[in-house]
């Protein structure tokens, strides 16, 4: 499979067909130094949301030139934005679970407190770089248009407000305890076959799960309470079947 990068610095790109090592660092390096491209060898490129085929042609200590630059049309990204408002996770399952939400097009991560969170919010600053740089490996290997955007919404359950396009769903144990089973199917029919509805909002909450107060706000927001099936998921396996299912109802149905 040919490779897929993004570039840090489009318009150098689209402006002389060539990256440098001063303003696309990452790409340059991969390109010349792990790959050791030659001339002839063809990449693909990603600038402002498209992405080209592009064959190398000619590379020197500062700069990799291109030709035979042709548009690529597939569109691998969802049809309606999926935007996940996750918790802060322990040990490096977050890490897991950013690369795998990115590999199967999730448009936006939302990372915020709940009450009974296991892990604590320090030294966000400096981790957001970190998972920016998994997303962008992820979107990569996949071969995506778009980096989904990632941010830290310290108050984002008591702040939060659905617009007329969005369908707020939360992923609630109770609810799949109590037998429900139709709302999660229900919602994403619903933002298959509306052309209103242009994004998904998914709560999913920490291995302790969402306290009744929490569930409570949401509703209020027009939050819709959604089981995931019998099984109790664990906090980094529940928005990989969310995304999952979304795909099945609104990119393959």
């Amino acid at each position: 499979m040919t490779a897929r990068f993004f570039l840090e610095d489009p318009a150098e790109f689209s402006r002389e067909a060539s990256i440098t090592q001063t303003h696309n660092p990452d790409v340059f390096h991969h390109l010349k130094d792990v790959l050791r491209a030659r001339a002839g060898d063809q990449v693909e490129l990603v600038a402002q949301g498209a992405a080209y085929l592009a064959s190398v042609s000619d590379l020197t200590v500062d700069r990799i030139k291109f030709q035979s630059i042709t548009a690529i049309a597939k569109n691998p990204e969802m049809p309606k934005k999926i935007t996940l408002v996750l918790p802060l996770l322990k040990s490096d399952h977050l890490d897991w679970l950013i690369q795998k939400a990115t590999e199967l097009g999730c448009g936006q991560i939302i990372l915020t407190n709940f009450v009974y969170s296991v892990a604590q919010a320090s030294k966000i600053d400096r981790k957001l770089p970190r998972w920016k740089k998994i997303i962008k490996n992820a979107a990569e290997q996949s071969h995506r248009l778009v980096l989904p955007d990632l941010s830290f919404q310290k108050d984002y359950l008591q702040t939060v407000r659905l617009s007329a396009s969005q369908i707020g769903l939360v992923a609630w144990e109770e609810s799949a305890k109590s037998g429900e089973t139709s709302n999660l199917h229900a919602s994403l029919q619903k933002a298959a076959q509306n052309p209103a509805i242009s994004e998904l909002v998914a709560v999913l909450g920490p291995e302790g799960g969402i306290s009744r107060n929490e569930i409570a706000l949401l509703q209020n927001a027009g939050f819709i309470c959604v089981g995931l099936g019998p099984r109790i998921l664990r906090a980094e396996t529940a928005p990989l079947y969310l995304l999952s299912a979304a795909s099945l109802l609104i990119e393959l149905s």
